[in-house]
């Protein structure tokens, strides 16, 4: 091995150099002419392809290949740190194990296709680039970051530290002759020698400098990252070392050896303070001790640690990247020749190693050693070390048991944790394992740097993201059986069953609905709840769910209106799965396909069958649920809710009250007058939408007229599912979320509040927006577009205007056919009531699931005007 001498110093200047050199002025002005002929550089560079790029690249690489051991050879005699054959290696890493992993990879114009996510990336340089490089790998470094640099397309203007400026220049001149033959364009590659601090803040703050690329101490660390300018910052490293029990010792001592005289220690991830589990503390030092280590006394620890750091801040600049022997004649102890490495041991306990000099980073063939009591011990052991100005860098532990290493890899805070490898040569990547090749080790956030990954060609590119626009895909999902037309309870009987719960309410068990089901089931057990109101609540649903809990059925057949069908689906999901709950499963979204509430998806235990006594709700085939929660309407919303059967037969319907039938119709009405408008609507909801309010508009009077006339009960049936197979997939609009606002606050039926602000929901829509809703499948505003398609099957006429305003005139005729009421103040809410709750009401509506599909984003401000609309009206509704 190549000893070395005492590191050169440069001279002081004299009062003759200081008359020779040039005014501060002039120089910054010298320096303003290396920045500006770098961004010219860098304005060229950007102009050249991949095959041009790469082509500069391989010429600066094999440049930088056959130069390797002169650049070596002008690193030790000018700094006089570290080991020649060493340097060799670590200039080959730079230029042959960098061009090995830059080879094929792209970093011009088009570097990554996601075809799946249609998505593609386009490289750009990041423009100037000032970096700052250490006297410890000066010439290695500088190959690196050049290499680089021209594989990215930047232009870097290089800072060396004031002991390596002459190897700097060296390193620079071979790659810039060899890169500007090969299309370099001139200026890409330039040393800014002036060792003055002046000089680097200048630059730091120099408007034509884009990036900073620092390795270096502390110091300048925090320098440059002070400055503002985007960068990467490198610092020192602290490495610890974990040697456990299960670790192969003779392996791990061999591995730590070559790492830690690797260029005599003057790498920074090299090992600094290893701690060894007290069982195999002393094989551990006696196999140091037969391979070549010194173990040092206690007094020879002492007397190191006081040679090294004495009372200083910085390390003495004289121990700096010595071999052993060397180091310890310069620190005044006597050692054979043949010695590899100095072990200094250091107290066990936390306290005291944490005041020990030698606890630091230590660039020379010095390792600290520290006996570990039990593993926990070990490991804060190592913490401490990293707080030792380590943090963010490296650290390694030597172990066969995982469950050590994950304990380890959690518990200290590097960027880099290897297993069973030495970290000096570990880290730098692409010999010991994978990592990516560098000579630039980030520390993330603990080491005030951006990143801890091993920086390489990716950080030194601005990644443009060109993202198309991408439709995702629809859905039209309903029940697996749907029954229809008269006489469809008759396939009741084809249900295998044991025990049945029936739910329904107090008015379909009084109507006999119950009586009708039984003959048709095939079960000899069957219990009713009858318990649902109107509305029902959460306490409504638990009371049915303790039924459940005690009955254990397998079939549970819902019969009623939309309100025994949804407390039925939520009574079915809480008996299966009492681990929910209902503030969680009724989170807000804005996008049922990312929501944060996570529905069950398991197979059903219990069968459900809706049958529909209303025709309206649609509930019997939809993937929702309205509960009362303490007031407020709040919406389940999944498909695990939706029924395994629907049976719609119209006969159930017949005895209904007019004021039930004409509710449930606008209710079946509007869910097809919005899921046609809805951002989510699709060429299969589209169909329903059509047929459903086509059937509305012809049945409905004739049900008012005539409530026994079951060929219209058939149609308004119908209707009502078709209807409810629409909103299910396209879901519904902000007539719906006004709707349920109101509902809940004045007690208003939930079709009648719908027909209230059905009209004025309609004109809202086929408005211009002042805020569009954001969806990628809703290309342009259509909804204009979709009531005119719907008006002109419905109702005719020759233009789109035309059509759109005999829909939206027959909405209204139909309301005033059926005796709806058109105002809030017509359905008897108090005007001073509905003042004082319309603040509140709008924010409710705001917040209602519903708008989320409505193809215009309501504003609050809005939703208010709306509200207003629908307690007295509008003189005359103008604009359409």
């Amino acid at each position: 091995m190549t000893q070395t001498s005492h590191p050169s110093v440069p001279r002081q200047k004299t009062g003759e150099d200081a008359v020779r050199r040039p005014s501060d002025a002039a120089r910054l002005a010298e320096v303003d002419a290396l920045v500006e002929r770098a961004h010219e550089a860098a304005v060229r560079f950007r102009e050249l392809d991949q095959e041009r790029v790469d082509a500069i690249v391989d010429a600066m690489v094999r440049a930088g290949v056959r130069a390797a051991v002169d650049l070596a050879r002008v690193a030790i005699e000018e700094t006089g740190f570290g080991v020649f054959e060493d340097k060799v290696v670590k200039n080959y890493v730079a230029t042959e194990f960098l061009a090995d992993y830059l080879r094929g990879k792209r970093s011009v114009g088009v570097v990554e296709e996601d075809v799946e996510r249609n998505i593609v990336r386009v490289a750009e340089p990041v423009g100037v680039v000032l970096a700052i490089t250490p006297v410890t790998n000066p010439t290695s470094t500088v190959l690196y970051k050049a290499i680089v640099a021209a594989k990215t397309r930047n232009a870097v203007l290089f800072r060396p530290s004031p002991l390596a400026v002459g190897c700097c220049e060296r390193s620079v001149e071979v790659l810039r002759e060899a890169g500007e033959s090969a299309g370099l364009p001139p200026g890409a590659l330039q040393v800014v020698p002036d060792a003055s601090h002046d000089v680097t803040h200048h630059l730091l703050r120099h408007a034509l400098v884009d990036f900073v690329w620092v390795t270096g101490g502390p110091k300048i660390v925090a320098i440059a990252n002070a400055s503002g300018k985007p960068g990467l910052s490198v610092g020192p490293g602290n490495a610890p070392i974990y040697i456990h029990r299960s670790a192969d010792l003779r392996a791990a001592v061999v591995d730590i050896l070559i790492s830690k005289t690797f260029d005599a220690s003057v790498i920074c991830p090299a090992e600094q303070t290893a701690v060894v589990d007290d069982e195999v503390y002393d094989a551990t030092v006696a196999e140091f001790e037969r391979m070549g280590a010194r173990v040092l006394t206690a007094e020879e620890t002492e007397r190191l640690a006081d040679f090294v750091f004495g009372d200083r801040e910085v390390v003495n600049v004289a121990a700096l990247g010595q071999q052993a022997p060397e180091l310890a004649r310069r620190a005044g102890i006597t050692v054979e020749p043949t010695v590899k490495l100095l072990i200094a041991p250091l107290p066990d306990d936390l306290a005291e190693l944490d005041r020990h000099p030698l606890v630091r980073e230590k660039l020379m063939p010095v390792l600290g050693l520290v006996r570990a009591r039990s593993v926990q011990h070990a490991i804060d052991t190592a913490v401490l070390v990293t707080e030792h100005g380590g943090l963010g860098h490296t650290s390694a532990i030597y172990a066969e048991d995982d469950a050590v290493i994950e304990a380890y890899s959690l518990a200290v805070r590097t960027g880099r944790i290897l297993v069973n490898a030495p970290t000096a040569v570990g880290a730098l990547g692409g010999i010991y394992n994978n990592l990516t090749p560098t000579f630039s080790l980030g520390c993330g956030s603990w080491g005030g740097s951006s990143t801890t990954e091993n920086v390489n060609y990716l950080q030194l590119l601005n990644l443009k993201t060109v993202s198309r626009r991408r439709t995702p895909p629809q859905w039209f999902r309903v029940p697996a059986n749907t029954y229809f037309n008269a006489g469809a309870l008759e396939n009741l009987r084809d249900l295998e069953c044991t025990d049945v719960v029936v739910v329904t309410d107090a008015l379909g068990e009084h109507r006999g609905v119950v009586d009708l089901l039984r003959p048709k089931l095939r079960t000899r057990h069957l219990r009713v709840f009858s318990e649902v109101e109107p509305e029902p609540d959460e306490a409504t649903v638990r009371r049915g769910v303790e039924l459940l809990d005690r009955v254990r059925p397998d079939l549970l057949v819902a019969v009623g209106g939309g309100s025994v069908i949804d407390a039925a689906k939520a009574m079915r999901l809480f008996y299966e799965h009492p681990e929910h709950d209902l503030d969680e499963l009724t989170l807000p979204f804005l996008d049922p396909r990312k929501r944060v509430a996570s529905y069950p998806h398991d197979a059903h235990r219990l069968r459900l069958v809706a049958i529909p006594t209303t025709s309206g709700t649609g509930s019997e085939v939809s993937p929702a649920a309205v509960i009362t929660v303490g007031g407020r309407k709040e919406t389940l919303v999944d498909y695990c809710l939706v029924p395994d059967m629907a049976i719609v037969d119209p006969v159930l319907t017949v005895s209904m009250p007019v004021s039930v039938t004409t509710d449930s119709g606008i209710d079946a009405l509007t869910h097809a007058l919005e899921a046609v408008a809805s951002v989510f609507a699709s060429p299969y909801t589209d169909a329903f939408c059509v047929q459903a309010a086509r059937l509305v508009f012809d049945a409905l009077p004739r049900v008012y007229d005539e409530p026994a006339d079951l060929s219209a009960r058939t149609d308004m049936a119908n209707a009502a599912t078709l209807a409810g197979l629409a909103f299910s997939n396209a879901f519904v609009g902000t007539c719906h979320a006004l709707a349920h606002a109101v509902g809940a606050r004045f007690g208003l039926a939930h079709g009648r509040a719908n027909g209230i602000f059905l009209p004025h929901v309609l004109r809202y829509n086929a408005g211009l927006p002042s805020k569009f809703m954001p969806a990628p499948g809703y290309s342009s505003y259509v909804a204009p577009e979709k009531y005119a398609q719907l008006g002109r099957v419905v109702f005719g006429g020759r233009e789109p205007e035309e059509s759109r305003r005999r829909l939206f005139q027959g909405v209204e005729d139909l309301l005033d056919r059926v005796g709806m009421p058109r105002t809030l103040r017509e359905a008897g809410v108090d005007p001073e009531e509905f003042e004082a709750a319309l603040p509140e009401l709008a924010m409710t509506a705001f917040s209602d699931l519903s708008n989320r599909t409505n193809p215009r984003m309501p504003l609050v401000t809005e939703l208010t005007e709306l509200l207003r609309l629908g307690y007295d009206g509008a003189p005359e509704d103008a604009g359409e």
